[in-house]
């Protein structure tokens, strides 16, 4: 069985949220606040955590903040009534597992719980668009990249995963572990969501 916590600060969203889960899914805890929810994730350790951005006392940012620093082991998905793009940037740089609109239907939902259970990460389009927009408007330092770093970037771009473009480029997973490193030092970001992104966004793809 999959544990589900669900946080919002209106009643009515966490009923609707935990009405969309039956079997194999168990909601075991609904919290009204951060706090609750800090607290029962802390003592119930659920699989997934649906988490309101907005909410009193700690915000669902401030648990993703918290669960990445202490290094909690159940997926965040955020659910977000709007598209203010800094929060969203973050929640990105933090590597949250899932980020959904709260006006997107049910089985978005369903579908982001089941997509980051899978390990993978799951973000809202419309949302994505607001992330991107938000780099693009602070151009990171590309030009001092070697062609071999801007040939990582595009693979990257691609969905490529390691060993793809280790065999691609016929160098060595290691020395694309090297390149990422260096990239993300250059290019001041953490993940690869963010460098396909930014590459996106300044044309290195």
């Amino acid at each position: 069985m999959t544990t589900l916590l669900i946080a919002d600060d209106h009643p009515l969203m966490r009923d609707a949220v935990a009405g969309l889960f039956g079997a194999p899914y168990e909601v075991v805890e609904r919290c009204s606040d951060g706090l609750q929810a800090q607290a029962a994730i802390l003592a119930l350790q659920p699989d997934v955590a649906i988490l309101d951005v907005q909410m009193p006392a700690l915000t669902g940012l401030d648990l993703l903040r918290q669960a990445r620093a202490e290094g909690w082991r159940c997926k965040i998905i955020l659910l977000t009534a709007g598209l203010e793009p800094k929060p969203l940037v973050e929640a990105v740089k933090l590597k949250v597992d899932g980020l959904v609109l709260k006006d997107a239907g049910g089985e978005m939902l369903l579908r982001c719980v089941e997509a980051v259970l899978g390990g993978g990460q799951w973000i809202d389009k419309e949302a994505m668009k607001q992330v991107m927009t938000m780099l693009a408007q602070s151009p990171a330092p590309t030009a001092d990249l070697t062609p071999r770093e801007r040939d990582v970037v595009r693979q990257v771009a691609q969905g490529q995963r390691n060993k793809e473009i280790a065999r691609s480029l016929g160098i060595s997973e290691g020395t694309v572990k090297m390149h990422l490193h260096n990239l993300y030092e250059k290019l001041g970001v953490s993940s690869r969501t963010e460098l396909a992104l930014l590459a996106k966004e300044q044309g290195l793809d």
